[in-house]
Protein backbone atom coordinates (compact mmCIF):
# COMPACT_ATOMS: atom_id res chain seq x y z
CA UNK A 1 0.00 0.00 0.00
CA UNK A 2 0.76 3.22 -0.31
CA UNK A 3 2.15 5.53 2.45
CA UNK A 4 -0.17 7.42 2.34
CA UNK A 5 -3.01 4.73 2.96
CA UNK A 6 -1.21 1.93 5.12
CA UNK A 7 -2.63 1.36 8.60
CA UNK A 8 0.30 -1.46 9.18
CA UNK A 9 1.31 0.83 12.29
CA UNK A 10 -1.94 0.74 13.98
CA UNK A 11 -2.39 -2.63 13.55
CA UNK A 12 -1.87 -4.29 17.21
CA UNK A 13 -1.65 -8.40 17.55
CA UNK A 14 -5.53 -9.68 18.57
CA UNK A 15 -5.09 -13.29 19.91
CA UNK A 16 -8.75 -14.45 19.28
CA UNK A 17 -8.79 -18.46 20.07
CA UNK A 18 -12.18 -19.09 17.70
CA UNK A 19 -10.72 -19.76 13.73
CA UNK A 20 -11.63 -17.24 11.49
CA UNK A 21 -11.34 -18.09 7.57
CA UNK A 22 -11.90 -15.25 4.91
CA UNK A 23 -12.83 -16.59 1.22
CA UNK A 24 -12.22 -12.59 -0.53
CA UNK A 25 -13.20 -11.82 -4.08
CA UNK A 26 -10.19 -11.85 -6.39
CA UNK A 27 -10.96 -8.03 -7.29
CA UNK A 28 -11.22 -7.43 -3.51
CA UNK A 29 -7.56 -8.23 -3.51
CA UNK A 30 -5.00 -5.36 -3.04
CA UNK A 31 -8.18 -2.95 -2.78
CA UNK A 32 -7.27 0.58 -1.59
CA UNK A 33 -10.55 0.15 0.56
CA UNK A 34 -10.52 -3.28 2.01
CA UNK A 35 -10.29 -3.85 5.32
CA UNK A 36 -9.30 -7.42 5.13
CA UNK A 37 -5.52 -6.30 5.52
CA UNK A 38 -6.20 -4.96 8.98
CA UNK A 39 -7.53 -8.68 9.76
CA UNK A 40 -4.26 -10.21 8.51
CA UNK A 41 -1.80 -8.00 10.25
CA UNK A 42 -4.24 -8.23 13.76
CA UNK A 43 -5.84 -11.11 14.14
CA UNK A 44 -3.79 -14.73 15.50
CA UNK A 45 -5.96 -17.27 14.13
CA UNK A 46 -7.18 -16.10 10.44
CA UNK A 47 -7.05 -17.75 7.58
CA UNK A 48 -7.30 -15.69 3.64
CA UNK A 49 -7.96 -17.78 0.70
CA UNK A 50 -8.88 -15.94 -2.94
CA UNK A 51 -10.45 -17.15 -5.42
CA UNK A 52 -14.78 -17.74 -6.61
CA UNK A 53 -15.42 -21.02 -7.81
CA UNK A 54 -14.43 -24.09 -5.86
CA UNK A 55 -11.81 -25.15 -8.19
CA UNK A 56 -10.16 -21.06 -6.95
CA UNK A 57 -10.08 -22.23 -3.39
CA UNK A 58 -8.97 -26.09 -3.66
CA UNK A 59 -5.96 -24.86 -5.25
CA UNK A 60 -5.19 -22.22 -2.95
CA UNK A 61 -5.25 -24.93 -0.13
CA UNK A 62 -8.86 -24.33 1.38
CA UNK A 63 -10.64 -27.27 3.09
CA UNK A 64 -13.36 -25.77 5.10
CA UNK A 65 -13.36 -28.41 7.67
CA UNK A 66 -9.30 -28.27 8.05
CA UNK A 67 -8.74 -28.33 12.03
CA UNK A 68 -12.48 -27.79 12.40
CA UNK A 69 -14.66 -30.24 13.68
CA UNK A 70 -17.44 -27.24 13.94
CA UNK A 71 -17.37 -24.49 11.15
CA UNK A 72 -20.31 -21.99 10.28
CA UNK A 73 -20.40 -19.38 8.13
CA UNK A 74 -21.02 -15.57 8.38
CA UNK A 75 -23.16 -14.61 6.13
CA UNK A 76 -27.40 -13.19 5.96
CA UNK A 77 -29.98 -14.40 3.95
CA UNK A 78 -32.26 -17.13 3.97
CA UNK A 79 -32.17 -20.04 7.06
CA UNK A 80 -29.59 -17.76 8.39
CA UNK A 81 -29.73 -17.59 12.68
CA UNK A 82 -29.34 -14.14 14.42
CA UNK A 83 -25.81 -14.65 16.08
CA UNK A 84 -26.80 -12.93 19.17
CA UNK A 85 -29.82 -15.04 20.29
CA UNK A 86 -28.03 -18.64 19.30
CA UNK A 87 -26.12 -21.24 20.92
CA UNK A 88 -23.00 -21.34 18.83
CA UNK A 89 -20.58 -22.05 21.58
CA UNK A 90 -20.33 -25.69 19.22
CA UNK A 91 -18.33 -23.95 16.52
CA UNK A 92 -14.54 -23.44 16.96
CA UNK A 93 -14.18 -21.90 13.00
CA UNK A 94 -16.39 -19.23 11.06
CA UNK A 95 -16.06 -18.60 6.92
CA UNK A 96 -16.72 -15.02 6.42
CA UNK A 97 -17.37 -14.09 2.24
CA UNK A 98 -15.40 -10.54 1.52
CA UNK A 99 -16.64 -8.96 -1.11
CA UNK A 100 -19.07 -6.48 -2.36
CA UNK A 101 -22.67 -7.85 -1.24
CA UNK A 102 -22.85 -9.34 -5.02
CA UNK A 103 -19.84 -11.32 -5.29
CA UNK A 104 -20.29 -12.49 -1.76
CA UNK A 105 -23.46 -13.99 -2.58
CA UNK A 106 -21.94 -15.21 -5.83
CA UNK A 107 -18.95 -17.11 -3.59
CA UNK A 108 -21.69 -18.93 -1.70
CA UNK A 109 -23.63 -19.56 -4.45
CA UNK A 110 -21.17 -21.22 -6.54
CA UNK A 111 -19.39 -23.35 -3.39
CA UNK A 112 -22.05 -25.86 -2.40
CA UNK A 113 -19.51 -26.70 0.59
CA UNK A 114 -20.82 -23.32 1.86
CA UNK A 115 -23.87 -23.70 1.50
CA UNK A 116 -24.01 -26.50 3.90
CA UNK A 117 -22.96 -25.12 6.87
CA UNK A 118 -25.01 -23.70 9.81
CA UNK A 119 -25.42 -19.76 8.67
CA UNK A 120 -25.40 -16.53 11.01
CA UNK A 121 -26.55 -13.05 10.55
CA UNK A 122 -26.47 -10.24 13.34
CA UNK A 123 -29.49 -9.17 14.91
CA UNK A 124 -28.01 -6.22 16.23
CA UNK A 125 -24.91 -5.08 15.01
CA UNK A 126 -23.36 -2.03 15.70
CA UNK A 127 -23.27 1.11 13.43
CA UNK A 128 -20.46 0.80 10.47
CA UNK A 129 -17.94 3.47 11.14
CA UNK A 130 -16.37 3.12 7.70
CA UNK A 131 -17.91 5.79 5.98
CA UNK A 132 -15.80 5.42 2.80
CA UNK A 133 -17.51 2.60 0.96
CA UNK A 134 -20.98 2.68 1.03
CA UNK A 135 -22.83 -1.02 1.54
CA UNK A 136 -26.49 -1.47 0.14
CA UNK A 137 -28.86 -0.91 3.40
CA UNK A 138 -28.73 -0.61 6.91
CA UNK A 139 -26.47 -2.24 9.14
CA UNK A 140 -23.81 -3.50 6.74
CA UNK A 141 -20.78 -3.64 8.37
CA UNK A 142 -16.93 -3.81 6.57
CA UNK A 143 -15.47 -7.30 7.15
CA UNK A 144 -12.97 -6.09 9.80
CA UNK A 145 -16.02 -4.80 11.28
CA UNK A 146 -17.88 -7.55 10.84
CA UNK A 147 -15.28 -9.68 12.18
CA UNK A 148 -14.55 -7.60 15.12
CA UNK A 149 -17.98 -8.09 16.01
CA UNK A 150 -18.39 -11.98 15.58
CA UNK A 151 -15.51 -12.20 17.82
CA UNK A 152 -17.04 -10.06 20.49
CA UNK A 153 -19.98 -11.56 20.80
CA UNK A 154 -18.27 -15.07 20.49
CA UNK A 155 -15.25 -13.92 22.93
CA UNK A 156 -16.56 -11.43 24.83
CA UNK A 157 -13.49 -10.92 26.93
CA UNK A 158 -11.13 -10.73 23.64
CA UNK A 159 -9.87 -6.90 23.18
CA UNK A 160 -10.54 -6.22 19.66
CA UNK A 161 -10.25 -2.49 20.02
CA UNK A 162 -7.25 -2.87 17.89
CA UNK A 163 -9.41 -3.92 14.84
CA UNK A 164 -11.09 -0.39 15.53
CA UNK A 165 -8.59 1.23 16.01
CA UNK A 166 -6.93 0.31 12.41
CA UNK A 167 -10.19 0.42 10.78
CA UNK A 168 -10.20 4.57 12.35
CA UNK A 169 -6.60 5.07 11.00
CA UNK A 170 -7.80 3.53 7.60
CA UNK A 171 -11.00 5.97 7.20
CA UNK A 172 -8.90 8.82 8.41
CA UNK A 173 -6.14 8.12 5.46
CA UNK A 174 -8.20 7.32 2.83
CA UNK A 175 -10.72 11.14 4.20
CA UNK A 176 -7.52 12.91 3.63
CA UNK A 177 -6.79 11.67 0.39
CA UNK A 178 -9.83 13.11 -0.18
CA UNK A 179 -10.71 17.49 -0.64
CA UNK A 180 -12.54 18.84 1.87
CA UNK A 181 -14.96 20.07 -0.29
CA UNK A 182 -16.17 16.05 -1.00
CA UNK A 183 -16.15 15.05 2.54
CA UNK A 184 -19.72 15.48 3.12
CA UNK A 185 -20.47 12.51 0.64
CA UNK A 186 -18.60 10.24 3.29
CA UNK A 187 -20.82 11.42 6.36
Amino acid sequence: MHPNICVCEACAPVRNRTGVTILQHPTEVGHAKGTVRILTRCLANLRLFTGEMPSDFHQAGFDSVAGSHHPALLFPGPGSEALETSDVRQFDHWMILDGTWRKAAKILHQNPELSALPRFHFANPPASAYAIRKAPGEHRLATAEAVAYLLNVLEPELDTRPIAHAMRTLVDKQLAQIPARLHRHYQ
